[in-house]
């Protein structure tokens, strides 16, 4: 562990790649039941990078306004959707 200028532990991780090969080597060594596990915590790990990417997006479009008219757009939609099928 290295101690920063500002006091706080950091850890010293290998170079990505290295750090790749580690995780292959320890999957492969895994009982099934443990890859099952490794494999839910991988797809949970994605959809919450995709979760805050698309929650930073949403964010920074509301900011610019890009939705004011969101509501009246949703209220035209349903009409011209219920037009369509006669009601």
């Amino acid at each position: 562990m290295v101690i920063t200028a500002d006091s706080s532990p950091k850890r010293v991780l290998p170079k990505p790649e290295v750090l790749r090969r580690n995780v292959v080597e320890q999957i492969q060594r895994l009982p099934d039941e443990g890859v099952v596990v490794l494999h839910e915590l991988a797809q949970e790990l994605e959809l919450r990078a995709a979760w805050a990417e698309f929650s930073q997006g949403m964010a920074e479009d509301w900011m610019a306004g890009k939705y004011a008219d969101l509501g009246e757009a949703i209220t035209a939609a349903r009409k011209a959707n219920r037009e369509a099928r006669g009601e």
